[in-house]
């Protein structure tokens, strides 16, 4: 029988070993282990910029979605200018920006959107001049767009080069 004690006196198991407890924790962490794990999924999510008037229908689409405004600024050392753009579209001096950001406005009031629900996110470089970034600013609120937030800053060159 398991677990009998032999008292013939031989000391092949001299103290009794319950195991049953160990193998209810084993089985418990196999069960943990197993509800926790997460396969790799072989296939993801494809990007794709499909054309929005056709299709199978052919019906339009009823909510569109705009991408927010974002005016990335960068300072060109060789020609101690700052280049801007606005989403993709670059835009070359101030008349270039404020048309962009016009063309911008133009698309989110279309969606319904009021003026001042229209995000603006300016993304500005460290060694932009703050002149510039104020000169951008009064722009956005010249197009009558309030709420401009700022990204968060860029990562200090001297830590991105250490960190390597």
């Amino acid at each position: 029988m398991a677990g009998a004690s032999m008292s013939d006196g031989s000391d092949e198991n001299p103290i009794p070993l319950n195991v049953t407890p160990l193998v209810d924790i084993i089985f418990c962490l196999c069960l943990f282990f197993l509800c926790s794990f997460h396969f790799k999924q072989l296939e993801g999510k494809m990007d794709s910029w499909l054309p929005k008037d056709k299709g199978i229908h052919g019906t339009p689409v009823q909510h569109v979605e705009l991408e927010d405004i974002k005016i990335w600024m960068k300072w060109d050392s060789s020609s101690n200018t700052v280049t801007r753009k606005v989403n993709q579209s670059e835009a070359a001096n101030d008349s270039d920006l404020q048309a962009l950001l016009a063309q911008r406005r133009t698309n989110f009031e279309t969606a319904g959107k009021a003026k001042n629900e229209i995000p603006v996110s300016i993304d500005a470089a460290p060694d932009v001049p703050w002149k510039d970034i104020i000169k951008a600013m009064n722009i956005c609120k010249r197009e009558g767009l309030e709420k401009i937030e700022f990204a968060a800053p860029w990562p200090d060159a001297a830590a991105a080069t250490a960190g390597s």
